[in-house]
């Protein structure tokens, strides 16, 4: 008699258990399915695919962040070599032009 009251309680507690879960015992079941040996296998697979190519993704974004710090810093460096290289060619303009004006005043003469 002890035994039946003690089943029947546990028979209950597991009931109201079961109508406390946030989880639908039937999504655990149909979840179950996916551990059989040959899913395992399977999701083992997936699982792996997807991380190698998230890391692959990972790797590739770092790689396009560090290309774009570089070309960065080197537009920084180069910045006072182009205004440089602009001087230099106003001044070689200008000394082309005082030269032709030279050359007409010595073919003048």
């Amino acid at each position: 008699m002890i035994s039946l009251k003690k089943d029947a309680l546990v028979a209950q507690a597991g009931q109201t258990l079961l109508q406390q879960l946030p989880v639908d015992v039937g999504k655990l079941q149909k979840a179950a399915k996916y551990l059989e040996p040959k899913r395992i296998k399977q999701i083992a697979i997936a699982a792996v695919g997807g991380s190698m190519l998230l890391s692959l993704l990972g790797s590739i974004g770092h790689e396009r962040l560090y290309q774009a710090a570089v070309a960065r810093e080197m537009k920084k460096q180069l910045e006072p070599i182009r205004k440089r290289l602009d001087e230099l060619s106003e001044q070689n303009e200008d000394l082309i032009r005082q030269n032709e004006m030279l050359r007409e005043e010595l073919a003048k003469s």
